[in-house]
């Protein structure tokens, strides 16, 4: 039964994180969005932020993908 709450417990942080993440990233595609329709030079830390961001919740998906599974294994 441990088991089972503590894999609920990382799953939850993890959405949580993850929600987090996609927040801080649609700021970044925002600044993104608005340099493309002002014509304006892209910021390079905005891109960067965009890209880190990115990456960061590709990982942690895949991370919730593996904790649903054994979640699911346990049940």
């Amino acid at each position: 039964m441990s088991a089972k709450r503590d894999l609920a417990r990382e799953i939850q942080a993890l959405e949580d994180e993850i929600k987090e993440l996609e927040g801080k990233r649609l700021r970044s595609m925002s600044s993104l969005l608005e340099s493309v329709i002002s014509k304006t030079e892209i910021g390079t830390d905005e891109a960067r932020f965009f890209r880190t961001y990115t990456a960061e919740i590709e990982v942690k998906r895949e991370r919730l993908v593996q904790l649903k599974k054994q979640l699911a294994e346990l049940l």
